[in-house]
């Protein structure tokens, strides 16, 4: 068997479980269909199958608002229990999420189930019945440009440069897994500190992009009139400042740790 086989394989088979399972209720389902498609992506463009990396990305790309606005529910109906909001003020933004996360998920359910991501299955199909060589030192020469971008903490860098850390951080998570199916598993402790950096980057961006819904829904309700619940959201902006800015705190900590251990990974598999 070819080397990358058994790696279209793993992709062809995560591909076929998250699809199905975002025909099911879970909202996650949807979320892990575009991780799928994410990883996807990074393998294909590692392997240099460029059509296969941007039609997953562009298929990715059409269900990110919709798994965004799913995590924005999420977070609402915990900062109502929470008490951070009156319930009058969560059930009408609630309402008014729900009728948008209803027509995203009619759009959302054409992407999953469309001609565009049945040709990119029977590609990997091909692909995994098929194979190339030379995929492990692509696959290495991949993992070590995107921990080049890894090697330096994120202290004193702006938000732009943790959005970029954050994908980076990606991107080496699923290399890593790639060249596990390849017989060749990652240096456990590395991956796992490149996993917790992907994580804590996660957090703090998706509350950065909660605040920004909310600063959305504010100026809805300042146009409506709605002068209550314009200002029920302004103090939840402003008490969202600190929880943002821990979390930002706990990602450069973590970018630290990462940025010590990437060089001695670089060496130990040179």
């Amino acid at each position: 068997m070819k080397e990358s086989a058994a790696i279209w394989k793993a992709r062809v088979r995560k591909l076929e479980e998250a699809r199905k399972a975002s025909k099911g209720e879970d909202p996650e389902g949807l979320r892990d269909l575009r991780n799928a498609l994410q990883h996807l992506r990074i393998t294909a463009r590692a392997l240099g199958r460029r059509w296969i990396s941007r039609k997953a990305k562009r298929i990715a790309r059409s269900l990110s608002r919709q798994t965004q606005l799913e995590a924005d529910r999420r977070l609402l109906e915990r900062i109502g229990r929470l008490g951070f909001l009156s319930p009058d003020a969560v059930t009408a933004l609630a309402a008014r999420w729900e009728k948008q996360a209803a027509r995203g998920a009619r759009r959302a359910a054409r992407a999953a189930e469309g001609p565009k991501v049945q040709r990119l299955r029977r590609r990997l199909e091909r692909l995994a019945r098929k194979g190339s060589d030379r995929s492990v030192e692509r696959m290495e020469a991949a993992l070590q440009r995107v921990e080049a971008a890894l090697a330096r903490s994120l202290e004193g860098r702006d938000d732009d440069a943790l959005r970029r850390y954050r994908l980076a951080a990606g991107k080496a998570r699923c290399l890593a897994e790639d060249l596990g199916a390849l017989g060749l598993p990652a240096n456990a402790p590395h991956a796992a500190r490149e996993a917790a950096l992907e994580a804590a980057l996660g957090r703090w961006n998706d509350l950065c992009k909660f605040r920004r819904r909310l600063v959305h829904s504010r100026e809805e309700a300042q146009l409506r009139g709605s002068v209550t619940q314009a200002g029920e959201l302004e103090h939840l902006l402003a008490a969202l400042e600190h929880p943002i800015a821990s979390l930002r705190a706990a990602a450069v900590a973590a970018s630290r740790r990462t940025a010590h251990v990437v060089p001695m990974r670089r060496a130990a598999n040179a």
